[in-house]
């Protein structure tokens, strides 16, 4: 059965495959398709989890999905970044009559047509009727890249925080974020905080993170090749 894993599975179709088996809870499938020692770290608004196995892995996934009867795929999309696997998904999940809306983003390494590591940044459940009344719900399909307008010109930011990755793989997801919503910590609801960051794929974590957490991304510069300076409004 594992050869036929390896040799049938495209990072497509794992992908893929990883948004079907939550659809219909299969999480049996889920455990197929991850390694036994997948080491993940997901990241949902009120902590973080390090897991150590697919086991622990598909136990929190069950813990979310569940009691959700049904849940439906709103949006999806399964790609390659560099070397990692990009799986992002938007359900509309009813439990007890009630809806909600949640989002999840996953960055992946593959082995043996397996996963292998798993990076995940969840929006955690959102009642459908605070989306409704929220005034951002008009941003909810929107690019997640922003840019500022001339008016909105930085000239200086409030607070600086500065990350380097000094070459480490894998490092960046897990790390940067944190140091940022800790940082936001400390400042004013208004305010800018600029980070410099000498890691490029670091754009698409801050976009999505940026779009769930609320907090506004203003602008982000390429420098130095691989290097990124962003400018994220407190919200």
């Amino acid at each position: 059965m594992e050869a036929l894993i390896v040799n049938v599975l495209t990072a497509q179709e794992l992908g893929d495959e990883w948004i079907q088996a939550i659809l219909d809870k299969d999480f049996n499938h889920l455990a197929t398709i991850s390694h036994p020692d997948v080491k993940s770290i997901l990241m949902v608004p009120s902590r973080i989890y390090q897991l150590e196995n697919a086991i622990d892995l598909i136990e929190k996934v069950k813990d979310w999905f569940g009691d959700c009867d049904p849940i439906e795929k709103e949006q999806a999309r399964v790609a390659m970044v560099g070397e990692k696997l990009a799986i992002f998904y938007r359900f509309k999940c009813w439990e007890n009559g009630m809806s909600s809306t949640i989002e999840q983003q996953i960055y992946s390494t593959i082995y043996e047509g397996r996963i292998q590591q798993l990076r995940l940044i969840c929006s955690g459940f959102q009642p459908d009727q605070e989306l409704v009344d929220a005034p951002a719900t008009s941003l909810v399909n929107a690019p997640a890249t922003y840019t500022v307008s001339p008016a909105q010109s930085i000239h200086q930011a409030d607070a600086l925080l500065e990350f380097k990755t000094n070459g480490g793989q894998g490092s960046t997801c897990s790390l940067l974020t944190p140091l940022i919503k800790h940082k936001l910590v400390e400042m004013n609801s208004g305010q800018v905080l600029e980070v410099h960051v000498d890691d490029s794929s670091a754009k698409e974590d801050i976009e999505a993170w940026s779009r769930l957490s609320g907090n506004i991304l203003l602008k982000i510069d390429q420098i130095d090749g691989q290097g990124l300076i962003i400018y994220i409004l407190k919200k």
